[in-house]
């Protein structure tokens, strides 16, 4: 078992989108599937048992975890996620290979078996229900009570309550002495991670999970061809249908039930892994770089699209969003407002990208990039020029936003080759006693409670950003006279990208806080624009900043999207 294994996380250019998914080890190549509404976070400690002897591949179901969702709108059924699967796997570069499917995913596993065996070395099926005639719709109904986003964030006690649930009781919504489950759940880490994997599901939690319940798996067992191991523990809820399966079953599928344990599962799986995996060729294998690529849906020039991927590092992981053609002019690289992530500027990230590559960089302990173990200003600074060579981008024009704009300002001081031009919007450039002030109150304590409370937390400290500055200042002058963009999906975005890093979110904008702005912004040579909302509070610093600076000039930022790409990019033109 490589407990220390390293686990790298990639997207992988498909279809509908990308998918998502976690890596670690080398060898043989398995694809391991999540039950719902989890993601391959699920799998982490699968990934670590067995980066010693394989490369393990968590992928994130579409829908779920940050895997693009399928078709939208329309009922899917399993055998979608079967072609899904077909096409993530034939994407990833794996020609054949074992899949794992637990719970759910076993469907889809089995459903991907059935059409593409010429794939599948082995299919281990985990905890396969088969419920005579299929879950009954009132059944369904109940258990997939639609996940619905409110602006009030009453949604997000509602959410909560229901992961706790899922702990307790078998249906979650019956609360009887029969439905209680034999065990107390999760410590209060595993409820984050359960809830999270909900929170980033959101509207779509359902869309395998109920697609799960409807799908009639006994008639795809009957057509197996390959090789299929059918198991499941002893304390799993499913265990029981493990006697609902067909006597005798198909040639090579086999049953088996587990004593209980994770370390039995686990010593079973490697087993059965090690059987039928393929060492031909594996030292080489290693997935495509999506942002170094077209891919299937042509992302590099297609509206409307962003295409997400990583950049590697030695303390971690860094995310970049890009949009836009990557061949159309010089590229614009955005950071976004801490905290959160560019995912809550997806619309102006396409709208700048009509005729410029944007490229979008999410800042170390934000969203999905590794947070730093020394987060200092240069530190950022560096992560970011690093990150830009990387992405072999050689000049760029820069625009940052709110409290990433000292961090854009101390990259283009340290690295002035870099930037041609620059737009601050909302600079941020306080004084030593504000800056002082901000590090006490502007970063609240997001660690999980039983209760729920810093969903409640986290909501509103990112809803009172928007209707007021600094957000905690209860006081008149405060005031943003604005209309505030506070409707619940951008909101929901933000709070799930900031928690997900609960420990880390404020390491930014700490680091933004420690930055002298009126000593640093004369080392700026690019010329720099600064934008103005007249009667907003949040822009009372423009006019400082625009006099500290070699080359400045202000424009009045629209608040309308478009209209401000379109004023952005005519600015960075001139």
């Amino acid at each position: 078992m490589a407990k220390d294994a390293t686990i790298k996380k990639g997207f992988v250019n498909v279809s509908h989108g990308q998918v998502h998914y976690r890596m670690a080890g080398s060898g043989p190549p398995v694809i391991l599937l999540h039950d719902s509404p989890r993601s391959s976070m699920l799998h982490v400690p699968l990934l670590k048992e067995l980066a010693d002897q394989f490369t393990a591949i968590a992928v994130d179901t579409p829908g779920y975890g940050s895997s693009t969702p399928l078709e939208p709108g329309r009922q899917l059924e399993i055998p979608d996620f079967g072609t899904a699967l077909a096409e993530t796997i034939a994407a990833l570069g794996i020609e054949r290979c074992p899949v794992y499917g637990y719970h759910t995913s076993s469907k889809i596993a089995l459903a991907f078996a059935v059409k593409h065996p010429e794939h599948v070395s082995v299919a281990v099926l985990n905890g396969l229900s088969l419920p005579v005639g299929g879950a009954e719709p009132a059944f369904i109904e109940s258990y997939m009570r639609p996940f619905r986003i409110t602006d009030s964030g009453g949604y997000l006690a509602e959410e909560w309550t229901r992961v706790l649930d899922f702990q307790r009781w078998f249906p979650w919504f019956a609360k009887t002495k029969e439905a209680r489950l034999p065990h107390m759940g999760r410590d209060m880490e595993g409820l984050h991670q359960y809830g999270m994997d909900l929170f980033m599901a959101g509207p779509h939690f359902s869309d395998a999970y109920a697609a799960a319940m409807r799908f009639a798996a006994l008639p795809f067992i009957s057509q197996l061809k390959t090789p299929t191991v059918i198991l499941a523990q002893q304390d799993d809820v499913l265990h029981a249908y493990l006697n609902a399966l067909p006597n005798p079953l198909p040639a090579g599928v086999t049953k088996e039930s587990l004593a209980v344990g994770a370390g039995v599962l686990r010593k079973r799986l490697r087993e059965i892994l090690a059987q039928y995996s393929d060492a031909a060729g594996a030292a080489s294998f290693t997935p495509p770089d999506p942002l170094k690529q077209m891919g299937p849906l042509k992302q590099t020039g297609k509206p409307g699209v962003l295409t997400c991927g990583y950049v590697n590092f030695p303390h971690g992981q860094v995310l970049v969003r890009r949009a836009g053609n990557a061949a159309a002019g010089r590229p614009i690289v955005f950071l976004s407002d801490l905290p959160g992530s560019s995912r809550q500027d997806a619309d102006l990230l396409l709208a700048l990208a009509k005729d410029r590559p944007v490229y979008a960089i999410d800042l170390p302990g934000s969203g999905e990039s590794s947070p730093l173990a020394q987060p200092t200003p240069q530190a950022y600074a560096d992560v970011i020029a690093r990150t830009l060579e990387s992405l072999d981008l050689k000049q760029v024009d820069l625009i940052a936003e709110g409290m990433s704009t000292p961090l854009a300002v101390c990259f283009a001081a340290s690295h002035a080759g870099q930037v041609r031009a620059m737009i601050l919007d909302a600079v941020t450039n306080a004084d030593i006693d504000l800056r002082t002030e901000m590090r006490i109150n502007y970063t609240p304590d997001l660690r999980p409670t039983r209760e729920g409370l810093h969903l409640h937390r986290a909501f509103h400290m990112l809803r009172d950003q928007e209707v007021q500055w600094p957000w905690y200042d209860e006081s008149t002058p405060a005031i943003r006279k604005v209309t505030p963009r506070i409707r619940g999906e951008r909101l929901h975005v933000r709070l799930v990208d900031t928690l997900k890093q609960y420990a880390a979110y404020g390491d930014a904008i700490h680091a933004a806080l420690d930055i002298d702005m009126a000593a640093l912004l004369p080392a700026v040579g690019a010329k720099t624009l600064v934008c103005t909302v007249p009667d907003d509070v949040r822009y009372g610093m423009a006019a400082k900043t625009v006099s500290l600076l070699k080359s400045a000039a202000t424009i009045v930022r629209p608040q309308n999207v478009p209209e401000r790409a379109g004023v952005f990019l005519s600015a960075l033109a001139e």
